[in-house]
């Protein structure tokens, strides 16, 4: 029979076990800091097309007038921002309101941005405009985890011509992504 022993075990020196940790922490905080992206998502302007429609309203020959409603022209501006989005998460990333302001000597104008689901209607209306938003972009598109998505975003800055345009000082778009920091880009 082996004998029993009640005393203390002896005492081991520690600093190996503490030093291999201090070896596995660090690679494994180098690893995280070497395989997580810079920038989550790098978003980039292509380029940008402009479409500046007059619309004149006039009675009609031979149809109705009605008195107290007098024929109007409308101008507004259409800029259609061509983007590219690359995500470099593993996780979709979703766009979420994207915003465009546009500096006149006059002051600063706020775009609406089209909904892609309004473009159809605006298809009716103005089809040039149609074929140069080629993939409409809008609040609620995905960008699929490591891929680029490439698209349109159309902005309409209501009351301006494109001699407006071409005395702009700058125009700058806003692309919001959900859960990650707005990024500002410039509109050539």
């Amino acid at each position: 029979m082996s004998d029993l022993n009640l005393g203390p075990a002896p005492e081991r020196n520690r600093t190996p076990a503490i030093i291999i940790s201090i070896v596995v922490l660090a690679a494994v905080a180098a690893a995280i800091y070497y395989f997580s992206p810079r920038t989550p998502a790098q978003v980039q302007v292509e380029k940008a097309d402009i479409f500046a429609p007059h619309t004149e309203t006039k009675a009609a020959r031979g149809s109705m007038h009605v008195l107290g409603t007098p024929s109007f022209t409308e101008d507004n501006l259409y800029v259609v921002v061509h983007v590219s989005i690359t995500n470099k998460l593993r996780i979709p990333l979703y766009l979420t309101s994207p915003e465009a302001t546009l500096t006149l000597p006059e002051g600063i104008t706020a775009a609406t941005v089209v909904n892609p689901s309004d473009v159809s209607r605006l298809e009716q209306s103005f089809p040039e405009l149609t074929t140069l938003a080629d993939h409409p972009l809008g609040s609620g598109s995905e960008i699929a985890p490591r891929e680029t998505q490439r698209g349109s975003i159309i902005l309409l800055f209501p009351t301006l011509t494109d001699a407006a345009w071409k005395t702009k000082k700058s125009a700058s778009l806003t692309v919001n992504l959900h859960n990650l920091p707005a990024q500002n880009i410039t509109i050539p």
